[in-house]
């Protein structure tokens, strides 16, 4: 994230060592200024349904407009391993960038 609270793309994503880890502890959580991505474990999360499904993959869907989310998709450095991608396809991209971290473990979805 920005120092305005945008998203930003690293590309390629920094490799996650000691260095990375003693840099992003300095100032506010890593979690709320970096999207990462781990693989879901799936029930073993609250945001995991009982459909199988990650939800908050589908209220950020949900929160969108019907507009067109555009061709040509962010430079993202996880896309390949993002769960919400793998879900719902080139919808979670868009809403991706408004998805906050929360102290509590859930995402909140602003609109």
């Amino acid at each position: 994230m920005t120092s305005s609270g945008e998203l930003a793309y690293l590309r390629p994503p920094p490799p996650i060592d000691d260095e990375f880890v003693a840099r992003a502890e300095e100032g506010r959580l890593p979690e709320a200024r970096f999207r990462f991505a781990e693989p879901c474990v799936e029930q073993g999360c609250a945001n995991w349904t009982e459909a199988g499904r990650c939800s908050v993959a589908d209220r950020v869907v949900a929160s969108q407009d019907d507009g067109d989310p555009g061709d040509r998709l962010p430079a993202c450095g996880i896309r390949g391993s993002c769960r919400w991608f793998a879900q719902v396809g080139r919808e979670a991209c868009r809403g991706c960038p408004f998805v906050l971290h929360s102290e509590v473990s859930t995402a909140t979805v602003e609109t």
